[in-house]
């Protein structure tokens, strides 16, 4: 069937998709600090002097003031809280979401 169909129209061409421009979109808004998470990661290898997990790559990046890890000699897992600003925080359903409006009141 498809081989008729070849013969009888020799040129197929695609009618439906149509090419759309790129339109640059301001993406300042969306994209995280990362100059300011590398610095803030930076300075808790220097403190640690250790190789680091990636999930506390990602923990320590967002903490607000790394310097004051020096006051707990780099002891943290267990021992210290962590004050921390993420960029974005997903939640799975809405209860989650009212969890986190009734803590941040």
């Amino acid at each position: 069937m498809l081989s008729r169909i070849s013969r009888k129209t020799p040129s197929l061409r695609r009618l439906l998709a149509t090419h759309a421009s790129a339109i640059e979109k301001d993406c300042t808004s969306i994209t995280p600090p990362y100059v300011s998470l590398i610095h803030k990661l930076e300075q808790v290898r220097n403190v640690l002097n250790r190789p680091l997990t990636l999930a506390e790559k990602i923990l320590y990046s967002h903490i607000i003031e790394p310097e004051a890890l020096t006051v707990n000699s780099g002891k943290i897992r267990g021992e210290a809280y962590l004050q921390l600003r993420p960029e974005r925080v997903a939640m799975q359903d809405a209860s989650a979401q009212y969890v986190l409006v009734l803590l941040s009141q």
